[in-house]
């Protein structure tokens, strides 16, 4: 079965001062003003006044003036985007668990998904506070884990958590019918809202596809004690009732 798929655009970049190309971006170049040299001389040796010495000090001081007028005006700027660098870094530190300095286990089988506190307290208050919370004094004690740290997510599937921290690293996420629902709930348990409103933009879309419906109900169903589960499960049986209700008057 073939089913519709996403890539979620990178969202919280500089995408929104102008427009970006995929890969490495061109250099963009931007000259303000060419730059021009001026002198000002006397207009004749008629109006010449002054001794020798005197008219070499000034021309010292008027060259001087011209230097810093150049460094202080800038003529010339270059704006250079290259943020596939970033996440390709960000991807490679994530493959390598020696880099990494937290430690996700996954549902019942304690599937280890690896990330970083920085990244990720900086783009999810819940989670930093989960992580400040396990890092206190009192817990080092009690876990004697002090190098990396282990939190214990019990209520999402492996692939869904592991896409949903891939967004929260990278800015970038791909989503189908089988996952969107649980990455939904987690962007909105770990307040992720740029996230939310992709997945529910995108449940728009996949929803009115006949066969994506039973596969969206059944994932509604395994993560029905969400809110927003619960919440897609009550739009899917509306929009089944309204279509039968045009099936019977036809």
């Amino acid at each position: 079965m073939n089913f519709l798929a996403d890539r979620v655009p990178l969202l919280n970049l500089d995408d929104l001062e102008e427009e970006s190309s995929s890969g490495y971006d061109s250099p963009v170049f931007v000259s303000d003003s060419e730059p021009s040299l001026s002198a000002s001389r006397g207009e004749s040796d008629h109006s010449y006044s002054g001794s020798s010495s005197e008219n070499d000090i000034s021309s010292e001081s008027d060259d001087e003036g011209d230097d810093l007028d150049d460094l202080e005006d800038p003529g010339e700027t270059m704006h250079v985007t290259s943020t596939e660098t970033v996440v390709n870094n960000i991807k490679y530190i994530l493959s390598m668990p020696q880099l990494c300095d937290v430690t996700f286990e996954i549902g019942p089988q304690r599937f280890l998904v690896y990330g970083l506190k920085a990244v990720i307290g900086s783009r999810s208050k819940v989670l930093q506070d989960m992580m400040l919370q396990q890092s206190s004094p009192q817990m080092q004690r009690k876990t004697k884990k002090n190098n990396n740290q282990n939190i214990s997510i019990h209520n999402y599937d492996i692939d869904v958590f592991r896409q949903f921290l891939n967004f929260v690293h990278t800015g970038s996420v791909v989503m189908d019918v089988t996952t969107v629902v649980g990455i939904a709930c987690a962007a909105e348990e770990y307040d992720v809202p740029e996230l939310s409103d992709a997945c529910l933009g995108y449940l728009k879309r996949c929803s009115t596809t006949t066969t994506n419906k039973p596969v969206l109900q059944t994932e509604a169903d395994r993560y029905s004690g969400h809110q927003v589960a619960r919440k897609i499960k009550s739009i899917l049986m509306k929009e089944v009732s309204q279509l039968k209700r045009r099936e019977t008057v036809v």
